[in-house]
């Protein structure tokens, strides 16, 4: 059976040569569909590089990396822009929405890049936002609405168009303690319903609530574990 993401001896060097830093250092990493991953290491350790690769915001140096069946290591940024829009949901700490746009116009954002007519994308938006409690405030703005908010008004156009991948970076960072909860628990109930999540932190305790672990430190991989009693239901009591 293929893997959803499968990364093949991958470096990333800046400034080859005597004074390189080899951001990764020969990585291998294969994640199957339905996976909960969380992706832990501290600044500096590569962790932020490995979510650049496997969200297609960076390329190899060299190595490979297979996404959903396709090579993607040599694609240009027209190509990796494309299927980054068809196989990737991005869940920012920092939220990255459009201050001008209404909750439902950031959603349907993505689904415009896709070339959706207006009423698929209409559809899918009001679905995602009730998805995650929203389906009052689909035509506030950003800046009426709180960071949790804002965050699940980022979850739900991650999740709109129901990619493969889900690519959460920090997404608590930014947020209080309950909120923080709201928004994992949002996370877990994607889980539970098959999604695939990789979840990028520098905390230990958010990483262990995902059922596999995998540590970074100076560009390489040095721990990768399951957690045997982490399940979606244990997660979602």
């Amino acid at each position: 059976m293929s893997h959803l993401i499968e990364l093949k001896n991958a470096y990333k060097i800046y400034n080859p040569g005597e004074n390189e830093v080899r951001a990764l250092d020969g990585v291998d990493l294969e994640i199957d569909q339905g996976d909960f991953v969380a992706i832990v290491g501290h600044s500096g350790s590569g962790k932020s590089t490995l979510m650049n690769m496997l969200g297609l915001l960076d390329v190899v140096t060299s190595g490979t990396y297979i996404l959903n069946g396709k090579d993607v290591s040599d694609m240009d940024d027209d190509e990796l822009s494309r299927i980054r829009n068809l196989e990737i949901g991005f869940i920012f700490q920092g939220f990255n929405l459009i201050p001008s746009l209404t909750a439902q116009g950031n959603v349907e954002l993505p689904l415009i890049y896709r070339g959706m007519k207006a009423e698929q994308r209409h559809e899918l938006s009001e679905a995602a936002l009730k998805r995650v409690g929203l389906g009052k405030r689909m035509d506030h703005l950003p800046s009426q609405m709180s960071g949790g908010q804002q965050q699940r008004v980022a979850i739900a156009r991650a999740v709109a168009a129901k990619p493969p991948v889900i690519l959460a970076d920090e997404p608590t960072g930014n947020l209080d303690s309950n909120s923080g909860k709201e928004v994992m628990r949002i996370i877990n109930e994607l889980w539970a319903e098959g999604r695939t999540i990789i979840l990028i932190t520098h905390d230990d305790s958010i990483a262990e609530t995902a059922h596999r672990v995998i540590r970074i430190s100076d560009g390489k991989i040095v721990d990768d574990y399951i957690n045997e009693n982490i399940t979606p239901e244990s997660n979602l009591k």
